[in-house]
């Protein structure tokens, strides 16, 4: 009897451990979590890490990366014309304790994807729910308001509004937008066409002012050489007439007199003994006469 009542005590602890002993759960890196007992969430926000939960306790995990959403637009702008584009869209989950995460848990609870014990919600359904159609609306009104060609030019102030008014639109959520761009701007046919036929006037035009400036420094290079070789001229003949001068100068009658002299002596060296010299001194010439048989 002693032996049966130590056996069922045995048994009975062993099925409160079963019972009361925890297990380990862990939420990875990039998620949050909360445990979910058999009388509902705990309320407790669980960081990154290993959490004990207990035997029928389960675990719920929440991202909380950044989650870059494209909406592919087409608005109807102010000049009747349709304007295609993406709005891209960076957000992510904003909880500031463990009541508005349970919170969170509880409107999208049919959301959660069940794979044993542990759950994920994730981030797409919370955007979809909280973003999605007043990021798109918002963006149609803002950009209708422009015609379609001014579109580019006010990218910067569109990007601005539609994210002013998308923050008002999340405010009180648990979505955080941490960015708002236009992309991919694809004009009407009948824009695209016009501004090809603009481009290809501006870079006909822009040829022509190419050849035209290539034409004119040439016409500018030719007349830097005319006035150059003006200037060389001027200086060659100006360098001439002082070489003249200071040679007209210098040729006196005396020196030619003895240029003339010096030219005789060395013509008299060269004559032989049948040679005669006549000259009446008067003449600068000196006639030579061969009396030689």
């Amino acid at each position: 009897m002693k032996i049966f009542t130590r056996f069922m005590t045995l048994i009975a602890v062993l099925a409160l451990f079963i019972v009361f002993a925890g297990c380990t759960e862990r939420v990875p890196p990039g998620y949050i979590g909360m445990v979910q007992t058999p009388d509902g969430l705990t309320g407790k926000v669980l960081q990154p890490g290993n959490h004990t939960a207990y035997n029928r306790d389960r675990m719920i995990l929440v991202s909380m990366e950044e989650v870059t959403k494209t909406e592919k637009m087409e608005v109807l702008c102010l000049d009747d014309l349709n304007m295609k584009f993406d709005l891209e869209i960076r957000s992510r989950l904003k909880i500031q304790d463990g009541k508005s995460l349970k919170a969170v848990l509880k409107r999208q609870g049919a959301k959660i994807r069940w794979i044993g014990d542990s759950g994920r919600l994730a981030f797409g359904h919370l955007y979809n729910t909280y973003v999605q159609k007043p990021a798109v609306s918002i963006a149609r009104s803002i950009v209708s308001r422009y015609n379609t060609t001014d579109i580019r030019k006010n990218r910067k102030e569109i990007e601005k509004a539609i994210r002013d008014e998308l923050l008002l639109a999340v405010k009180g959520t648990p979505v955080e937008i941490t960015m708002v761009v236009t992309s991919n701007l694809d004009y009407p046919p009948v824009i695209t066409r016009a501004m090809t036929l603009k481009k290809e006037r501006e870079i006909e035009i822009g040829r022509e002012k190419a050849t035209q400036a290539i034409k004119l420094l040439q016409v500018k290079n030719r007349l830097k050489i005319a006035q150059q070789m003006k200037i060389t001229r001027a200086a060659e003949a100006e360098a001439e007439a002082t070489y003249n001068l200071v040679m007209g100068k210098s040729l006196t009658k005396e020196y030619l007199r003895l240029r003339e002299i010096e030219a005789k002596l060395k013509l008299y060296d060269k004559i032989d003994g049948n040679t005669i010299i006549i000259t009446d001194g008067a003449s600068q010439a000196t006639p030579l006469i061969n009396i030689g048989k």
